[in-house]
């Protein structure tokens, strides 16, 4: 009898510990709960089940990228174990902008990011959708406005990566 109760309370210490450990690491949420900081560089976006790079190229390299260098900086990235990054299409990347989160850009104006990404970023983000043969689609994240650059200018922008989950 004394080794059947020993032997179920270590079964339930075992799922407790199970139990709690796993909600430890799926790591710190966000403030209103939509974001999970996942420990690894990546944060997790519950309502549109994506994972972006919680530093974006410019917070990560310190200087702005145009769309060609965006382009190859996503495909060489590692970030939190992964490798299949990738650019943002403009529908993916308006689901981060929100007029009421508050975070700065790399001249620390305001970023309408939420600050569970890393502050210091770029002031707009390109993205995959380009627009004819000279140019591309980007944010940016202080207004929210999509706009359009020349894909081989730099002008203070970068590129956030994203995945599928």
């Amino acid at each position: 009898m004394r080794t059947y109760l020993l032997f179920i309370s270590l079964i339930l210490v075992l799922f407790l510990f199970f139990t709690f450990s796993g909600e430890a690491l799926k790591g710190k949420p966000s403030r209103d709960g939509r974001y999970v900081d996942n420990g690894n560089g990546t944060v997790t976006d519950h309502r549109t089940e994506l994972m972006w790079t919680q530093k974006d190229s410019y917070a990560d390299l310190k200087e702005c990228r145009n769309w060609y260098k965006s382009e190859k900086y996503v495909g060489k990235l590692k970030t939190g174990g992964y490798s299949d990054w990738r650019m943002p299409t403009v529908k993916e990347l308006k689901t981060l902008f929100e007029e009421s989160k508050s975070n700065t850009n790399y001249r620390g104006g305001p970023s309408r990011l939420d600050p569970i990404f890393a502050p210091r970023g770029a002031w707009w983000y390109w993205t995959l959708t380009t627009a004819g043969p000279c140019c591309a689609r980007g944010i940016i994240f202080d207004t929210g406005i999509v706009g359009m650059g020349l894909r081989r200018t730099c002008g203070d922008g970068g590129v956030r990566a994203v995945r599928d989950l």
